[in-house]
């Protein structure tokens, strides 16, 4: 292919649009229904203990009734009736989970770029 037919299959891709900013820390929800007892947070303290903390991100949401405390997602640690233990990844390495999404983003962004740098009009 020489750089006409390159730029012109650029052209021709104006169906490309970028698709949402993801977020940045994938988090995957790895523990529930840990009672909210001594034994509970004796569970969590271990968990918090023995993560590496240069890589992973712990945070424990509560879980139970929402009819008086709580909203659509959860519900304070002090009125949980249990809790749910997400770990996050705080590296964009491959081991992460959105890592190729993340790469697929930043291609599909460039090539909207670039899309929209060919087509505008000479003179402007």
């Amino acid at each position: 292919m020489n750089n006409l037919e390159v730029i012109q299959a650029i052209k021709n891709a104006t169906d490309i649009k970028p698709k949402k900013e993801q977020k940045q820390f994938a988090c995957v929800h790895y523990f529930h229904d840990i009672p909210n007892s001594k034994e509970g947070w004796e569970f969590i303290k271990q968990v918090r203990k023995f993560i590496n903390k240069d890589r992973y991100k712990v945070r424990v949401l509560g879980r139970g009734s929402r009819k008086e405390h709580g909203t659509q997602s959860f519900v304070p640690l002090k009125h949980s009736e249990r809790y749910s233990i997400y770990i996050d990844h705080k590296i964009m390495d491959r081991n992460h989970p959105d890592f190729l999404s993340r790469k697929f983003y930043d291609v599909r962004s460039k090539v909207y770029e670039l899309n929209n740098f060919l087509n505008q009009p000479i003179g402007e």
